[in-house]
């Protein structure tokens, strides 16, 4: 997005006189500063941001210092009238020779990381990676931030739940490898039909469960054109390691 002329001065402007107060922050931090500063100035400045927002001086300050960080419905507003399109929000932004540059993010590796700063934590709970009985995290990071709206459609207690990213394909394509799956430690009851995460010792798996009349049960990946079923017998049960329920992926099971 080219800026001309007086905009592209006061961006200028505004970046020389907020951007000092911005070392020693997290890129996270800087980069959200970053897109207030611009927002601020492609919505016509300070004056009209904090009269259409309701917002006081030293608050919108704060935000462009980085000091703190904006709500995301803020962030959406302010979009809204700097007339930036909102989808804009989650790219990487910079200004160089007059030009503002939306790039997209670099995709991050299968995992978890922590939250941006343009979420708005306040109805989020951490839910921790599952651990083994060796006290090793499944991940190499250890929560993700999940809106807490969303247990209430599971009818889960969050307390329970586990995140795990799923490995392979042999769940597909219910459960695609690297998306993250939520676990629900306190339901070990192996229900017909359901999708259920086993502790092998050597790796975690996840498969459907079928329950045969003789009381022994199938565990069936979902690709069965690449992997075969594992029969389990009655008295092979107690033997499992059931880690709990996959009660979500990237939609409800």
């Amino acid at each position: 997005m080219p800026v001309n002329g007086e905009l592209r001065h006061r961006i200028e402007r505004a970046l020389a006189r907020f951007s000092p107060s911005w070392e020693g922050r997290d890129a996270a931090r800087r980069a959200v500063a970053l897109k207030m500063l611009i927002l601020c100035e492609l919505a016509g400045g300070r004056l009209r941001v904090v009269d259409a927002l309701g917002l006081n001086d030293n608050t919108l300050d704060n935000y462009r210092h980085g000091k703190t960080e904006p709500r995301h419905s803020t962030l959406n507003m302010m979009a809204e009238l700097a007339d930036v399109p909102i989808e804009y929000l989650g790219n990487d932004w910079s200004v160089e020779d007059g030009v503002i540059h939306f790039s997209p993010p670099e995709i991050p590796p299968a995992g978890f990381s922590e939250p941006s700063p343009v979420w708005d934590l306040a109805d989020r709970i951490l839910i921790p990676a599952y651990e083994d009985v060796s006290g090793q995290s499944s991940l190499d990071t250890t929560w993700a931030a999940i809106p807490g709206g969303f247990w209430a459609k599971l009818s889960v207690d969050p307390e329970n739940m586990r995140v795990v990213s799923a490995s392979g394909d042999s769940m597909s394509p219910t459960i695609v490898g690297g998306t993250p799956m939520f676990i629900d430690i306190n339901d070990r009851k192996l229900e017909d039909g359901s999708v259920y995460l086993f502790d092998t010792g050597a790796e975690l798996i996840a498969r459907r469960v079928q329950r045969l009349l003789d009381g022994s049960l199938d565990l069936l990946p979902d690709n069965l054109e690449r992997y075969s079923p594992q029969h389990v017998l009655k008295d092979g049960l107690s033997d499992l390691k059931v880690v709990g329920r996959v009660c979500a992926v990237s939609r409800i099971l």
